[in-house]
């Protein structure tokens, strides 16, 4: 090679060092996943860590990081350079009972932008029974099964207990205190004696002291199920002999009702209604289920009918109540089976329900569309104008309409209805890429707080995507 030759190679690599050629951003997470321990429902976590660090040579610009699915972030990245970290602090808003599943989204100048980190978290209420219902099988009628235990535990401030309750053909004994303190348990162990023949329903219910149930208190119920097996004489007829409520959504401002005709089957006896009462979930003084009316009292003749009317809800507001709730209407009345008993069902469930919960792409190659794959959006609530406002997509995904009833963003879903979302895959570069759908629903979530004050939403819904560019 000759002298011109060199000085020409050498100028060329100066020219590109000092243009930049080869410079590059690279994010490392650190942890890449956050796992929170358990919260008491409507409590806020310790902040927890992720480090983010620019392993390139050239200048991190950080746009933004934003939280989803009842977390919120704070952080102080912004420009991060070659070999800086920065930290983002997470904190987990336990508002809704059981296992919530979130997402970081990191946006930056980086060619993997965004980075995603995958969060979890789970929320505990006050006080749980373990288990969460207990079936006898058959039992024969005139006789006692053996006890069966449930284990209640108190993850809440001390607890004091007024009542604890069985209905129908069940009985309890129990070593609980008269006050529970905070991380304690206590056994009620629980026999069934059937009076009739067939499926006899019934409910363990406890009850507090505590005035006004300052704090939301759930898993009040746990239900009972056994059967009867033999033949006993019966004058009393309820139709329907349970009540289902289906589903209540969590957020519901409108209450349901349900009638039971109980009937006098005997020609020639009267029938004595000694009391009507009703059990189930208690939260923030509220009761679940409720006798709204009944003419079930006193003497009923030969052949006579009367009449209950048991409501449900509204559960509204701050008041948290379990995913499924048990309850129970028990008669006390003159007849060799007496009490009889009405169980009480229903799934309390959030407004919005989305189907899958999580999209799997085909791998697609870069810089082309995928065909959309579709979401299905359920309103659960008895009133329209569920808002899918503010609804953000992170990564190479988009959302498109789609489907025979694509969803708008206005004026909303009406009432029991659905529709569908469209997603599509543009991964733009080779790799597994991730990303996710978050919609921040109302009236789960105060719109002024989200969209003027910017604050996180404990309820947010998320969907997660993976795909893999090609």
């Amino acid at each position: 090679m000759n002298a011109k030759c060199l000085v020409s190679s050498a100028m060329l690599i100066v020219l590109l060092v000092f243009s930049g050629y080869g410079a590059s951003q690279q994010v490392d997470l650190s942890p890449s996943s956050l796992k929170f321990d358990p919260q008491l429902v409507g409590s806020v976590s310790p902040t927890k860590d992720i480090v983010l660090t620019n392993s390139g040579n050239a200048n991190l610009v950080v746009s933004s990081v934003a939280a989803s699915g009842g977390y919120s972030v704070a952080n102080n990245c912004s420009t991060v350079t070659p070999g800086a970290s920065c930290t983002i602090k997470v904190s987990f808003i336990a508002g809704l009972l059981g296992s919530t599943s979130g997402v970081i989204t990191i946006t930056d100048n980086a060619a993997t932008s965004p980075q995603l980190v995958n969060i979890a978290g789970s929320t505990l209420p006050p006080l749980e029974f373990s288990p969460a219902s207990i079936s006898f099988g058959s039992v024969a009628v005139g006789t006692s099964s053996q006890s069966k235990s449930v284990t209640v535990i108190n993850h809440g401030a001390a607890f004091s207990i007024r009542s604890i309750g069985v209905s129908g053909d069940y009985s309890q004994n129990n070593n609980c205190p008269a006050t529970l303190g905070s991380g304690q348990s206590c056994t009620i162990n629980v026999s069934f004696h059937p009076t009739t023949s067939g499926s006899t329903p019934g409910t363990l219910a406890i009850t507090s002291m505590d005035p006004g149930f300052d704090s939301p208190l759930t898993g009040f119920t746990a239900a009972l199920s056994g059967k009867g097996v033999g033949t006993v004489a019966t004058q009393v007829s309820l139709q329907p002999s349970r009540l289902n409520f289906k589903i209540e959504g969590a957020f519901d401002l409108f209450s349901r009702t349900r009638k039971v005709i109980l009937s006098n089957t005997s020609a020639t006896s009267s029938l004595t209604v000694q009391s009507v009462s009703i059990s189930g979930p208690i939260a923030s003084g509220s009761l679940l289920y409720t006798i709204q009316s009944t003419t079930c009292r006193g003497m009923l003749p030969p052949g006579g009918k009367c009449q209950i009317t048991v409501a449900i809800g509204p559960p509204g507001g701050a008041t948290i109540f379990p995913m499924k709730a048990s309850g129970a209407v028990t008669i006390v009345d003159s007849d060799v089976t007496s009490p009889q008993v009405i169980s009480l069902s229903a799934n309390v469930s959030p407004e919005v329900m989305f189907t899958p919960s999580q999209l799997q792409f085909d791998p697609q190659a870069v810089g082309t569309t995928s065909a959309p794959k579709m979401i299905t959006v359920s309103n659960n609530l008895d009133r329209s104008g569920v808002s899918l406002l503010p609804l953000t997509v992170s990564g190479d995904f988009s959302s498109v309409p789609a489907g025979t009833k694509p969803c708008g963003n206005q004026p909303g879903l009406n009432a029991g209805d659905s529709c569908t979302l469209g997603i599509t895959f543009t991964p733009n570069r080779t790799g597994a890429i991730n990303g996710a759908l978050t919609l921040t629903l109302y009236p789960e979530c105060d719109p002024e707080a989200v969209l003027i004050l910017h604050q996180p939403c404990p309820n947010a819904q998320v969907i997660g995507f993976v795909g893999t560019g090609k």
